[in-house]
C-alpha cells in the first residue's frame, strides 16, 4: 500500500484546534499551548455537545448486546 497524502498539514490542523480553543471556547493562547492535546480534544468534545453539535458517546456492553435469555 501506498500511504496516501494527507490533505491538511499539522501546522493547518494545530491552526485550526488553535482557532477553536480561543475563538470559539475562549481559552487565552498560553492556556491552550500549556494543556495536554487529550484534554483540549475532550473539553472541544464538551464543547460541540454543550452547542449540541456532537452526542456523548455511549458505553455498550455485551448485556446490551446479548439478550439475557440466550445466556
Amino acid at each position: 500500500h501506498k500511504k496516501q497524502a494527507s490533505l491538511v498539514t499539522d501546522d493547518e490542523i494545530f491552526t485550526r484546534l488553535l482557532y477553536h480553543g480561543r475563538v470559539q471556547m475562549g481559552m487565552s493562547e498560553r492556556e491552550f499551548w500549556l494543556m495536554s492535546i487529550g484534554q483540549f480534544l475532550d473539553l472541544r468534545a464538551c464543547h460541540f455537545q454543550w452547542l449540541g453539535l456532537e452526542k456523548a458517546a455511549k458505553v455498550v456492553t455485551i448485556d446490551d448486546v446479548v439478550p439475557s435469555s440466550i445466556v
